[in-house]
C-alpha cells in the first residue's frame, strides 16, 4: 500500500529534476570542495541582497492579505529573520571579503531583475496560495543545500558563516512551517488552484536554478 504524501512534498516531487540540479550545482559542489572562487561568491551575495530586499516587500504585502493568524505570524517571522539576520549576515561577509563593498554601487543582473519582476507579478495577484507557492523554493532549497554542505569539511570562514545561517534550527523551523502553510492552503483549494500553485512553485524553482547559473558563470 503506497503512503500518501503531503501537497508540499508533491510540489517538490513534481519539480525534482530542477530541484536536484540546484542541489548539485557546480556553485554548490565547489563550496563543498573548497574551490569556488571568492569573486563568484561575492558576486552572488551582492545579487542575492538585491533580491532579498524585493523578497521582503513581497512578504510584507502578503502578510496584509491574510486573516489567518498563524500564517500572518509566519510571514512576520520571515520578514524579521530576513531584515534583522539574513541581510546583516550577507553584509558582514561582504565587508570581510570586499574592501570596497560599502563604496561600490551594485545593479541587478538580468536574472535577478527577471526573478523580482516575476515575484512582483505574483504579489500583484493578491492570491495567498500562489504567493506562498512562489516563495517556497527559495528558503526550502537553501535549507537543503546548507544542511548537506554543513556536514562537509568546508574551510572558508565566509562559506561556513553562510552555511551556518541557512542550516540553523531557525531556518529548519521556517521551512517546516512553510510546508504546513502550503498544505493548509491546498486543503480547500480546487484542482485548478492546485495546478496554479504547482506552476508558481515550478517557475520559482527554475529561477533559483538560473540564479545559481548566473552566479557561477
Amino acid at each position: 500500500m503506497s503512503m500518501s504524501i503531503s501537497f508540499s512534498e508533491k510540489l517538490k516531487h513534481n519539480n525534482i529534476d530542477t530541484w536536484n540540479k540546484i542541489l548539485n550545482h557546480n556553485f554548490i559542489t565547489e563550496i563543498a570542495e573548497n574551490v569556488l572562487p571568492i569573486i563568484k561568491f561575492i558576486f552572488y551575495l551582492k545579487q542575492d541582497k538585491i533580491f532579498l530586499r524585493a523578497f521582503c516587500n513581497l512578504l510584507t504585502m502578503a502578510s496584509t492579505i491574510t486573516d489567518d493568524k498563524e500564517i500572518k505570524l509566519w510571514f512576520e517571522a520571515l520578514i524579521e529573520s530576513t531584515t534583522k539576520y539574513e541581510i546583516p549576515m550577507q553584509d558582514e561577509i561582504l565587508q570581510r571579503l570586499d574592501n570596497n563593498y560599502l563604496n561600490s554601487g551594485v545593479s541587478a543582473e538580468n536574472v535577478t531583475r527577471d526573478y523580482i519582476t516575476y515575484m512582483n507579478s505574483v504579489s500583484n495577484s493578491e492570491d495567498l496560495a500562489l504567493i506562498v507557492s512562489a516563495i517556497g523554493p527559495c528558503p526550502w532549497t537553501y535549507y537543503e543545500i546548507s544542511n548537506a554542505l554543513i556536514k562537509k569539511n568546508v574551510k572558508s570562514k565566509a562559506f561556513k558563516k553562510w552555511l551556518q545561517f541557512y542550516s540553523s534550527n531557525e531556518s529548519g523551523k521556517q521551512v517546516k512551517e512553510l510546508k504546513q502553510v502550503l498544505n493548509k492552503l491546498a486543503r480547500n483549494a480546487s484542482e485548478k488552484k492546485k495546478i496554479e500553485m504547482n506552476s508558481r512553485f515550478s517557475i520559482s524553482c527554475n529561477y533559483e536554478l538560473k540564479f545559481w547559473d548566473m552566479a557561477y558563470s
